[in-house]
């Protein structure tokens, strides 16, 4: 709704939908498996259908990463969209190059070590089935197919701020990978910073937000960003003012410090940012201008982000009633553990999370003093087993069910809360080098 708003306003020049995350491309690797029409991101379809057609009828374009690993298939999709809602003509230009599962073979035959980048562990060590490998890639090839008179590009693993950097590099004529100054450097920079503001929608307009709660301002129709970028890489944000959120100094720098492991070094496939001499300014309230980013060279090497078939997960909720809520949860997950212990079953991992506790930093949330534990109205528990085989997870669930009579009083199970047997996917990070890379753009509309 937030984006369609824009268009109706006629908010912007481009719409940019960033719509992949790390794993997001195991996750559409499990929908290819089933319909090899799939594997991209599914609410493209919506869009294609609402927004697209708007917004391509007021003169707007769009950039967008939803291909995922069928950026062909999604294309057809928006075609069908426009064409439906009137729209007859459009050049819609497809990016791709990122997928390089065929490659990994050959990467590991000539010397290719594909070390994880979190535990060095080459990837030679594991035997997990890949599901995917796509490659991090730049602002080149979209900015070739808007040079191409694109109205619409749709791209797999492009790099999400290098997705609005390429409208920034094709606007203005910014050199991107050749014969670079220290100035051509600052303004690629800028646009990343730019582009790494808005990639996560609401976030930096007033959503998710610590720095502004108690959020006084309508969430229900909160408003994306907006930047108006200038040539010498300014950039002001804002939101339509017919929408709720905020738009401040605060949701802005919460914002650039999102993701970003190391603010004077932030990598990306075009240019390393340095945000570290930043100056973001409120013009008035609602409007915060950004200026002082600096750039440093791009990275030899290009980041691989490969999927892996990891076995499976399954999981089941149980809560308990007061009185002692948390003792019953305790002598709960005694038992279980006590009837998996005589299974011949192999369980990987178990975690037993609990819900209003530790349910999201496990181990890591310290408990509530005792006085409190003492008096919890009801508590819950998230029972979670990683496991290889499709028969381990209905087993250890089923060995359990029993302690709904046979174990603590006040038990209660959720029906439908959990799934057995859910394939597990992983991320396996790894760095190569850009000769394996081939882009390739076209224009199919």
């Amino acid at each position: 709704m937030a984006a369609i708003k824009i268009v109706m306003e006629r908010g912007a020049d481009y719409l940019v939908h960033d719509a992949l995350a790390e794993l997001t491309l195991s996750i559409l690797q499990k929908d290819r498996q089933k319909d090899p029409s799939l594997g991209y991101a599914r609410d493209i379809e919506l869009l294609a259908n609402t927004c697209y057609p708007a917004a391509i009828m007021q003169g707007m374009k769009i950039v967008t990463d939803a291909g995922g690993l069928n950026p062909y298939s999604a294309a057809q999709k928006v075609v069908a969209g426009l064409t439906k809602n009137g729209v007859k003509a459009c050049k819609i230009a497809v990016v791709t190059g990122d997928d390089l599962m065929d490659k990994i073979p050959v990467m590991l035959e000539s010397g290719e070590i594909l070390a994880n980048l979190d535990s060095q562990i080459p990837y030679s060590d594991q035997n997990h089935q890949l599901a995917n490998a796509n490659v991090y890639i730049g602002a080149k090839s979209v900015v070739e197919a808007l040079k191409a008179g694109a109205q619409i590009v749709i791209t797999g693993r492009v790099a999400d701020p290098c997705l609005f950097l390429a409208v920034m590099v094709y606007e203005f004529g910014w050199k991107l990978d050749e014969d670079l100054y220290q100035s051509d450097l600052d303004l690629l920079a800028s646009g990343i910073a730019v582009g790494h503001v808005l990639e996560c929608s609401g976030q930096a307009s007033g959503g998710n937000s610590y720095s502004e709660w108690p959020m006084d301002y309508p969430l229900s129709t909160l408003g994306y960003p907006i930047a108006e970028v200038f040539e010498d890489g300014t950039a002001l944000f804002s939101k339509l003012e017919s929408q709720g959120g905020k738009v401040s100094r605060n949701t802005i720098r919460e914002q650039l410090v999102y993701e970003i492991h190391d603010p004077s070094n932030y990598i990306t496939p075009d240019v390393t940012v340095d945000l570290t001499h930043i100056n973001l300014m409120e013009d008035k309230p609602g409007f915060v201008r950004l200026t002082g980013v600096k750039g440093k060279p791009r990275p030899e090497k290009l980041k691989l982000s490969i999927g892996q078939e990891e076995g499976f997960m399954s999981d089941q909720f149980f809560f308990f009633s007061w009185p002692f809520a948390y003792e019953k949860a305790q002598k709960f997950i005694k038992a279980a553990e006590e009837i998996w212990s005589t299974l011949p079953i192999k369980i990987e991992r178990k975690e037993f999370q609990l819900v209003g506790i530790n349910g999201i930093h496990g181990s890591a949330a310290p408990l509530p003093p005792k006085e409190i534990l003492d008096n919890l109205n009801e508590i819950g528990i998230r029972v979670v087993v990683k496991h290889a085989d499709t028969r381990t997870g209905k087993m250890a669930f089923q060995s359990i069910i029993c302690l709904g009579l046979n174990g603590p009083p006040g038990v209660v199970g959720i029906p439908g809360w959990g799934k057995q047997d859910r394939q597990l996917l992983s991320l396996w990070p790894t760095l190569i080098d850009r000769k394996w890379v081939e882009e390739k753009w076209e224009i199919i509309e």
